[in-house]
């Protein structure tokens, strides 16, 4: 190579370099988090709680949980510990404990030995090569901790003094917008031909006697009554799920078949108006939701157009590969955006969120769904700077790196946890096996708060946008109406009514709940899947692990919500030792 082009290629790579910026990151990097003892174990509540209940869970869960990982070693940092790798056999000489047996014999050693504990539980995480959302979860001892910004996130958020510097405590409005049949099971006959929103409009258009039901249904399912009851129960928001139709004029998208009211999203009389005015007038904020998209981001009759494709890994792929689906939804984002800046110049500030998009499917193209996101996010920031939500798609440890170059403000993550879809999470078949299966939903819904803490670090400060009480897909019509493309049945559902009304089961399912809420409160906070369900559900056993106002009538959630008790939750690991499967 000559000296000339030699002096040509340095001058290239000098321009290059110098046209370098160095991404700005959603969250932090792994490296800088620490997986630390939860604070609330100290020497004073190490044997004072609960008759000694830490010391005992110690002793019996979390050195079982600790000293399995990474092959049960663990390295530590700084003198005297580099340079020597260590076990749950070898400890650190001047630790003075040779084996787990050791631990807290001698009381006078205790404080000692939780600064141990702590620095064992850090160098613990540190082996760990792949750090993932449970790496920091023993049996919920631990925290992860990435700083001050994110370690309580709801006291840093534009809405944070509205709500009195507490978490979200709040319930979705699922089916007044956005019709379920299992939400609504007489509201219409639901069948294969008509699952659907879609499918009912297209059978029942403006001027029929189907479409007044809706308009009755729109104006007339939730009354003032229901925010004042959301409100003395202690909840302070809600989530509303709209579908995209209600915007297509806004965006100048055609909505048919969908039938939307006569009234223009400019008139206060509009029933998602008057919905959020009765909200507001209770003192409940709402984040508006995009529950359905321009060909259905999911293929669930939750986005309005059930998927009629037998494969359920295809469902939303038009969404996901049409572009024109795509560009339409960001129409639609920008027309909600524009809706709420709308209402506030009328006098009705309240909504204190936008939600993107609710639920785009699990198995689509995560990097799609990021670029959809940024594209989006550019669009209403023209012309709005309101706080805006994104749904993970049910996906967690990706978002770290999806979401490396993140230069926005005021962005937020929205995760919804269900123990009622997978397979381990449901089946069970006899009495003693329903109880194991509660047992274990409770423990489990107390380690995603790891998860949970797990994604607010690496990506952006979440909230769970959904969730419920129930440990099996049973609600009828749950799975879609006459549905039995995703429904097996492992016998889950043959002791249902045996549940109603008992006493240990009332117990155990406010015990679930109340973990739930406990772990997303450490983040944003919660909004529970639904408040209520349609005429027509009753009597189903299930209703009241789906539907919050039920849950109240049947003593399972308190009203007031108790804030002890809630904090408290996931102090105690349950055992399921009297009962198996």
């Amino acid at each position: 190579m000559s000296p000339l082009s030699c002096l040509l290629l340095a001058c290239l790579v000098t321009i290059a370099s110098s046209q370098y910026t160095r991404p700005k990151k959603a969250g932090f990097d792994i490296s800088d988090m620490l997986c630390k003892l939860d604070p609330r174990v100290n020497v004073t509540t190490l044997t004072g709680y609960k008759n000694g209940t830490y010391l005992k869970q110690i002793t019996k869960y979390l050195w079982a949980t600790a000293c399995g990982r990474s092959r049960g070693v663990f390295t530590l940092l700084g003198e005297p510990y580099t340079g020597n790798t260590y076990s749950c056999a070898h400890f650190p000489p001047n630790w003075g404990v040779n084996a787990v047996a050791d631990w807290f014999k001698d009381p006078s050693q205790y404080k000692q030995q939780l600064i141990w504990l702590d620095m064992y539980l850090q160098g613990n995480y540190n082996t760990t090569a792949n750090k993932v959302p449970a790496t920091c979860d023993f049996d919920t001892f631990t925290i992860l901790d990435c700083g001050p910004t994110r370690r309580y996130p709801y006291l840093n958020t534009p809405w944070a003094s509205r709500l009195g510097n507490k978490p979200f405590r709040g319930v979705n409005a699922g089916g007044v917008f956005v019709l379920e049949p299992w939400i609504t099971p007489k509201f219409t006959q639901w069948t294969l031909e008509v699952p659907d929103q879609y499918r009912f409009s297209q059978q029942n258009p403006v001027g029929s006697a189907g479409y007044q039901t809706l308009v009755n249904h729109w104006e007339q399912w939730y009354t003032p009554a229901d925010f004042t009851q959301m409100k003395a129960l202690g909840l302070n928001s809600i989530r509303l799920p709209t579908g995209w139709w209600y915007w297509a004029a806004d965006a100048g998208i055609d909505a048919t078949p969908y039938t939307v009211p006569k009234q223009t999203t400019k008139d206060m009389s509009h029933p998602i108006t008057k919905f959020i005015k009765m909200a507001n007038d209770s003192g409940l904020v709402v984040i508006l939701d995009l529950h359905g998209a321009p060909g259905s981001q999911n293929g669930l009759d939750n986005s309005g157009k059930r998927s009629s494709d037998l494969n359920p890994n295809h469902w939303g792929w038009k969404w996901f590969y049409d572009p024109t689906m795509l560009a339409d939804t960001t129409k639609v984002v920008v027309a909600m955006s524009n809706y709420i800046t709308f209402l506030k110049s009328n006098g009705l500030d309240n909504v204190i969120a936008l939600e993107l998009l609710n639920e785009p499917w699990v198995f689509g193209d995560m990097a799609l769904i990021r670029d959809w996101y940024r594209s989006t996010i550019v669009a209403v920031r023209q012309t709005s700077q309101i706080p805006l939500v994104i749904h993970d798609a049910f996906r967690h440890s990706e978002w770290e790196w999806l979401l490396t170059d993140w230069p926005y403000e005021h962005i937020y993550m929205d995760t919804h946890i269900y123990h009622a879809f997978n397979s381990d999470d449901i089946a069970s078949s006899t009495p003693n096996c329903d109880k194991n299966k509660i047992i274990v939903a409770q423990n489990i819904a107390c380690g995603y708060g790891s998860m949970l803490r797990f994604k607010t670090c690496t990506s952006l400060p979440t909230m769970v946008g959904e969730w419920s009480m129930a440990v099996d897909d049973c609600m009828y019509d749950l799975r879609g109406a006459q549905s039995s493309v995703q429904f097996i049945d492992f016998g889950q559902c043959k002791h249902l009514t045996e549940r109603v009304g008992d006493k240990w089961w009332i117990e155990k399912y406010q015990g679930f709940a109340f973990k739930q809420m406990a772990q997303a409160e450490r983040e944003l906070g919660w909004f529970f899947w639904t408040w209520k369900t349609g005429p027509g559900s009753e009597t189903d056993p299930s209703t009241p692990y789906w539907s919050m106002q039920a849950a109240v009538k049947a003593t399972i959630i308190p009203s007031p919500l108790p804030d002890q008790p809630i904090l408290e939750a996931c102090y105690q690991f349950e055992s399921t030792e009297p009962f198996t499967c």
